[in-house]
């Protein structure tokens, strides 16, 4: 009689370790593009908003003095970096990142076993 073994062949644990850091790694650039999207916009939009309120907009348009155009361009620029702070939570609440499985996850889900 011939022996049939329920073991399975075994893997080195490097292989599972390595393709979760490749698809974790993606992820992560991901991220950082986009923080460093709104970081950029966080910095040149209040200031470009400002001088662009206070020189043309205020100053040019309406006629006001220079000293009130400051005061009504700073709250353009309040109101600008309040503006890119909730674009900054929407897109950070909406980001629907697809969940890779692992390696070992894929590897139960084929043998059938849950732990």
């Amino acid at each position: 009689m011939q022996r049939i073994s329920a073991i399975q062949p075994t893997q080195t644990i490097e292989t599972p370790i390595q393709y979760e850091d490749n698809s974790n790694e993606s992820v992560v650039w991901i991220v950082f593009g986009k923080m460093l999207f709104f970081t950029l916009l966080m910095t040149v939009a209040p200031l470009a908003s400002f001088f662009i309120a206070k020189d043309y907009i205020f100053e040019g348009i309406f006629k006001i003095s220079s000293r009130n155009s400051y005061t009504y361009s700073a709250i353009v620029a309040v109101i600008v970096v309040h503006i890119v702070l909730i674009a900054f939570l929407f897109v950070a609440f909406r980001e629907n990142i697809p969940v890779k499985k692992t390696f070992i996850e894929k590897a139960k889900e084929s043998t059938g076993k849950t732990d």
